[in-house]
């Protein structure tokens, strides 16, 4: 079928005839009438029966009638989407990000909201194969993540180098708590929470842990950084990361870079390399600007004494 077709037998459903399905799409009865019964002779079985002085779906059509909905329901977003582009080209940005990479967007949207405040931003997270899925699938416009596989569809642009850290509270560090970074070796012998190797930044670690005979001492595997983060910010281990997932707990936990250093890319995905919007190309500058203004922060500071916790 043709949408054409389509359109009138959804208004014939809405309206119960085909004289107030035409005044509906604004057309004559005539054409309603042999553009509905050209669907008929296109599937080759009866849509409606007249009952009443009203038109009933059949069996089949009510089969069909989901689909149509859902066809009609693209529609208006296809003309929902061209009404609001109308002088406006970059109305809508839509950015997806891994859940460590959201600490990045508050400040990265202010400074996108200071160029182009007409600008409507939908910000949400996900792990790698879900923003990939959604990229592909025209979901989102841009995704931000750490080390993101290679995909003929997709374009990569490289934001920051991050460096995996470590972060406990200061009497989990015992002698470390004032130090300015710590070797390897030593967190060997400290109560590492595991994270389990699901994502770049896992494996990285993973990988890391197995030069240095890492051991996990405590029954404790955990997925995501920020729960690593927010166990050791209870005094209950040490969490290694990457250095933008801790750099909300600084003024919680004692924050140190692992030595020899070990690197992770943080990188914006997005599809067709030139065909981003000026509001994306704009979103990926003041994220890379928010990392550098975040980066140089970070050396500035030097580990402070914080005060213990008691865990009840």
């Amino acid at each position: 079928m043709k949408l054409r077709h389509i359109e009138i037998i959804n208004a014939v459903l809405q309206t119960g005839s085909v004289s107030a399905a035409a005044r509906l799409l604004n057309m004559t009865q005539p054409s309603a009438t042999r553009h509905l019964q050209h669907a008929e002779l296109t599937v080759g079985y009866p849509l409606f029966r007249r009952h009443a002085g009203r038109l009933h779906p059949t069996q089949e059509l009510m089969q069909l009638a989901p689909a149509i909905r859902n066809a009609f329901a693209s529609v208006d977003d296809v003309r929902r989407t061209a009404a609001s582009l109308h002088g406006r080209p970059q109305a809508r940005l839509r950015v997806g990000t891994v859940p460590s990479a959201s600490a990045i967007v508050p400040a990265a949207y202010d400074a996108l909201r200071r160029k182009h405040p007409d600008v409507r931003c939908e910000f949400s997270t996900g792990h790698h194969h879900e923003l990939m899925q959604w990229l592909l699938l025209r979901e989102i416009d841009v995704a931000i993540a750490f080390d993101p596989p290679a995909h003929p569809a997709l374009a990569l642009e490289d934001l920051a180098t991050q460096r995996l850290v470590c972060a406990a509270r200061p009497e989990v560090l015992g002698k470390y708590r004032s130090a300015t970074s710590i070797d390897a070796t030593a967190l060997a012998t400290m109560p590492l929470i595991e994270l389990l190797n699901t994502d770049p930044v896992g494996r990285l670690v993973g990988s890391y842990g197995e030069r240095f005979e890492w051991r996990f001492p405590a029954p404790l595997v955990v997925k995501t950084h920020q729960v690593a983060l927010d166990l050791a910010a209870r005094g209950l281990g040490v969490a290694v990361v990457d250095e933008l997932s801790a750099s909300r707990y600084r003024d919680t936990l004692a924050v140190l870079p692992i030595e020899p250093q070990s690197d992770i890319v943080l990188r914006a995905m997005f599809l067709h390399p030139g065909a981003l919007s000026v509001a994306a190309s704009s979103f990926i500058g003041a994220c890379r600007a928010t990392l550098s203004a975040q980066a140089a922060q970070g050396a500035s500071r030097c580990p402070t004494a914080l005060p213990a916790i008691h865990n009840e």
